[in-house]
């Protein structure tokens, strides 16, 4: 790590040990890492004499629901959130992602303190620790936790932020997974983390209705294109309504494409308000799909991203994503 990086983590560290009241947010549709760290935050600034509150854009999956540690909120009131004395951001790369409910912009509110691992993060805080080197914004929390003398870290917290790192890391698989971020996670078991809930909740605890769902995607919905190279589904509406899934216990499906083999870069595309939205992976680092997702209105990893393209039909989407994909793969091949 950087001096630099070093730094902001300790300053980070000092300015949450002399403060309270602080408000917790998140991004929208908040993922695994999003959930551990928020509640793992909470429950560690709770436990060591802190006030906060976590602010969520939304309900959670069920799947994450035997992890939520105290209750939370879904929406805030300008006047609520004025009386913060700040808000710390995770996992939030830009304000535009922030969701504080409401309508609420992050701006509007007291000064941000932002913990994060995306490398595109626009550095919008009044204190930006952000860190791309680490595999998930919960274990840049564990980080910062060991830089503050006589906080402990209880087991409940430790098992949201094993959590974090867990679904980050694909349960390790992915290139992520540094030497550091084992170390981190052997931590945390030391701390008591429930290694056996995190692996049963998170890898072996789909529904039947789910596991039909995704049977038929593959069956039916799966294309390949660039010589088997680019692999992609459009999840339809009509799927959806068919197994009454709720996408937001969807967050591993983009994986079992990831799994294909000689699929290099492979996407999910779901019809979303006036366009479409695009999840993105990719198995090699020559292949970028960050560059991808900025080249679409969104963002993310090197190898895990996002974006979004708005007033066009279907078939100019798919045009545009593989246009954009095969110049990836012909480039740095």
């Amino acid at each position: 790590m950087t001096e630099k990086f070093e730094a902001s983590l300790a300053r980070a560290a000092e300015f949450i040990q002399q403060h309270d009241d602080y408000l917790l947010v998140t991004h929208e549709r908040p993922d695994g890492d999003a959930i551990g760290s928020i509640f793992g935050l909470l429950n560690f600034l709770h436990e060591n004499g802190k006030r906060a509150e976590a602010v969520l854009p939304e309900t959670l999956p069920e799947k994450y629901l035997s992890f939520v540690s105290s209750n939370y909120r879904t929406n805030i009131t300008k006047f609520e959130l004025a009386a913060y004395q700040s808000c710390l951001v995770l996992d939030t790369p830009n304000p535009a992602r922030g969701a504080i409910g409401g309508g609420l912009k992050l701006e509007a509110g007291p000064p941000l303190i932002l913990l994060d691992h995306h490398p595109d993060n626009q550095l919008y805080g009044m204190i930006n620790v952000v860190a791309p080197n680490v595999a998930a914004t919960a274990e840049l929390l564990f980080m910062m936790s060991k830089k503050m003398p006589g906080w402990k870290v209880s087991p409940r917290t430790a098992t949201l932020w094993l959590m974090g790192i867990v679904t980050d890391t694909g349960g390790f698989r992915f290139d992520n997974t540094s030497p550091q971020t084992l170390r981190h996670a052997a931590e945390l078991l030391e701390r008591k983390a429930d290694h056996h809930t995190v692996m049963l909740e998170i890898f072996f605890s789909k529904s039947l209705e789910l596991q039909q769902f995704e049977s038929e995607l593959v069956t039916h919905h799966l294309h390949t294109d660039c010589g088997g190279r680019f692999a992609w589904i459009y999840i339809p509406e009509e799927l959806i309504r068919k197994y009454r899934i709720d996408m937001r216990d969807t967050e591993g499906l983009i994986e079992i494409l990831r799994s294909i083999k000689n699929a290099d870069i492979v996407a999910l595309l779901q019809r979303s308000d006036d366009g479409y939205k695009m999840s993105l992976r990719s198995k090699d680092p020559r292949f970028s799909v960050g560059k991808i997702a900025r080249q679409l209105n969104g963002g993310g990893h090197e190898l895990a991203a996002g974006g979004r393209v708005r007033n066009i039909n279907f078939n100019s989407a798919i045009e545009i994503l593989t246009g954009l994909v095969r110049q990836t793969l012909n480039q740095n091949a």
